[in-house]
């Protein structure tokens, strides 16, 4: 009895993750697509989002490359996104970085960009 007690509690509280994992997705698509990149674009305020985790993504360096490319670094953090929004998103940013400063930009750039 308390062992089928156990088991009705721990189903109950995956499928509570998971459903918060899968709200966090979605509202991470809402957050990061490519209209929304497009506009920050045209308000001049491109991004680039970066993956993070308990520990803040942010790197040596990347203040100065967010300077001398005018872009800003958005860190998720610990919250769960969705790659493929993000990865869409940062594809936006990166074909505008090409446009205005060739491929040189990418020599520079952290290689662990989703979408780069």
């Amino acid at each position: 009895m308390i062992k089928e007690i156990h088991k009705i509690v721990i189903t109950g509280i995956l499928l509570a993750l998971c459903s918060l994992q899968l709200n966090a997705q979605r509202d991470s698509c809402i957050k990061f697509n490519r209209e929304k990149a497009l506009q920050e674009i045209k308000n001049k305020s491109p991004r680039i989002v970066i993956v993070g985790g308990i520990i803040r993504a942010g790197r040596p360096g990347d203040d100065k490359f967010a300077k001398r490319y005018k872009i800003q670094f958005v860190d998720t953090g610990c919250v769960i996104e969705d790659i493929n929004c993000i990865a869409d998103y940062n594809k936006v940013t990166f074909e505008y970085m090409d446009k205005k400063y060739g491929k040189k930009w990418r020599k520079h750039a952290r290689q662990d960009l989703i979408g780069l």
